[in-house]
């Protein structure tokens, strides 16, 4: 395809009969994909959206509703801007406004969450409401009863080439906006067809919320492709019992998802030795390619899943939002002892990485040539502004040319594969009228893995419980620490900062 890639409706058209979307109830071809994102498109125009401008998508179903939309925003030259139906309202309409997003694409079922949204927003964003196939009623779309659009805040990056932005946990206790454009999402999804020769006949299994990045592969690559978008409901990520009949009804031949939701799903296959048939235990076939991101894949685990995938090719992703995927590594199964750890592999085609030493009286930048271990720096076209971008990484590069993780420089975690800043909990936990002071770190759960624990001094009455509910009011669960501690004062360094490694853990 001659230019740089970009979401098209007379290109999915084309694809005519072929099956775009399927899931247990019903399947939606490449032409009523076509036909109902125009729809999606034209009731955008009808409510004043004009191309560039940012639409926000919300879905709480989770249905075919959700690629129509994103399809819909995309081929009309819109940018989507996802919203988590997770989160509580007041946190989606401060996004949706310092986006100055201009309409709401949203599915039926979460008409009350839009409500809330326009509560904060002080008037109604225009809506275009969809049923769970992804179907336009007729005067859905609405005039602007007000809203205050807002600034743009784009990140920077140019405004007609910006195909999407999405939120991360932001250090200033605000959601982070990071802009993802056509260039970085044509190198990005050209490179995932040529990784795991993605045909037509591929099913993908959608398994990210559209906030999340990893979702761009199974919509965009997917499309691009010509291949076929399997879809789940929320619920069917709910346990691993669920997230197992949902693969095995779907049948994918691809799947790409965080370590701990393939751990869920292998813990729920009967046990190999319990005398069922191979494809009780086994996920492949038909699965024949997984890929996975987004946090550490535990060697034991991860070598457990491969016994049960015994057909598919294993990759593993690595890079966070502001860079998208910028190293891969392609597992090699002799390897997998259950113990040796496992590298984030090489650049990526389109990614300069480079490692700058962390040395504490060294503030030149200075750039480590050959096996050392430093920050990761990446630069090129799936780079927020191009790059160079500090990850905050600390990676080592071995002799073998390999890059391995090496964890966090600053505070910020992995939660379940979504990223977290300890800062924007604490700076909403502080705001609560009881707490003079507050402080977040991540510990290691044996039942739950990496889980945020909270400490408060208190100047009034509140108690975990309480604390709890408050910051469900403010942020999304993932971000919702699994305890809070009430101490008389938090700890303190010799320079009266708080100390976090004498918090209880």
């Amino acid at each position: 395809m001659a230019g740089t890639f970009r979401l098209r409706a007379e290109d999915l058209a084309a694809r005519g009969d072929a099956i775009a979307l399927a899931s247990r109830a019903a399947t939606v071809t490449y032409a009523e994909l076509a036909a109902r994102a125009a729809a999606v498109g034209a009731a955008l125009a009808g409510a004043g959206v004009r191309p560039g401008d940012r639409v926000a998508l919300l879905s709480l179903g989770r249905a075919h509703d959700e690629p129509v939309a994103l399809a819909g925003v995309l081929t009309a030259g819109a940018v989507a801007v996802p919203l988590d139906a997770t989160a509580p309202p007041a946190r989606l309409g401060r996004i949706a406004r310092a986006r100055g997003c201009r309409a709401l694409v949203l599915d039926a079922a979460a008409a009350g969450l839009a409500d809330g949204i326009d509560a904060e927003l002080g008037g109604g964003l225009p809506r275009v409401e969809l049923d769970a196939e992804g179907r336009t009623p007729r005067g859905t779309a609405r005039a602007d009863t007000g809203g205050d659009g807002g600034a743009s805040g784009d990140g920077g990056s140019g405004a007609q080439d910006v195909a999407c932005i999405l939120h991360t946990s932001g250090s200033t206790g605000e959601p982070k906006p990071v802009p993802i454009t056509w260039a970085g999402l044509d190198a990005f999804t050209a490179f995932c067809i040529d990784l795991i020769g993605l045909t037509p006949a591929d099913r993908v299994l959608r398994v990210a919320e559209l906030i999340f990045d990893l979702a761009w592969f199974d919509h965009l690559a997917t499309f691009r492709a010509g291949a076929t978008l399997v879809t789940m409901a929320r619920r069917d990520l709910a346990s691993g019992r669920a997230l197992r009949d949902a693969v095995s009804a779907l049948a994918p031949t691809v799947i790409y998802g965080v370590p701990s939701m393939f751990m869920k799903l292998v813990a729920a296959l009967p046990a190999a030795d319990a005398g069922a048939p191979a494809p009780a235990f086994a996920l492949s076939p038909p699965v024949r390619a997984i890929l996975f991101a987004g946090e550490v894949f535990p060697p034991r685990e991860l070598a457990a899943l491969a016994a049960r995938a015994p057909g598919a090719t294993l990759y593993n992703l690595y890079g966070p939002t502001e860079t998208n995927v910028c190293t891969f590594h392609r597992v090699d199964r002799a390897a997998l002892d259950g113990a040796s750890e496992l590298p984030i592999g090489v650049a990526c085609p389109y990614a300069a990485c480079a490692l700058l030493a962390l040395d504490a009286d060294d503030e030149s930048g200075r750039v480590i040539e050959g096996p050392g271990t430093g920050e990761l720096v990446v630069s090129g076209p799936t780079t927020m502004d191009g790059g160079p971008y500090r990850t905050r990484d600390r990676v080592e590069r071995k002799a073998d040319g390999l890059f391995y993780f090496r964890g966090r420089i600053d505070r910020m975690v992995k939660i379940r594969g979504y990223r977290v800043e300890p800062g924007e909990v604490e700076a909403a936990l502080a705001s609560h009228p009881a707490v003079r002071q507050a402080a977040v770190i991540a510990v290691e759960d044996a039942r739950l893995g990496k889980t945020l624990r909270g400490f408060v001094a208190l100047a009034g009455d509140a108690d975990d419980r309480s604390l709890r509910l408050y910051l469900a009011e403010r942020l999304p669960p993932y971000m919702v620490p699994e305890k809070i501690v009430a101490m008389d004062e938090l700890p303190r360094t010799s320079t009266g900062k708080i100390d976090y490694r004498a918090l209880p853990g």
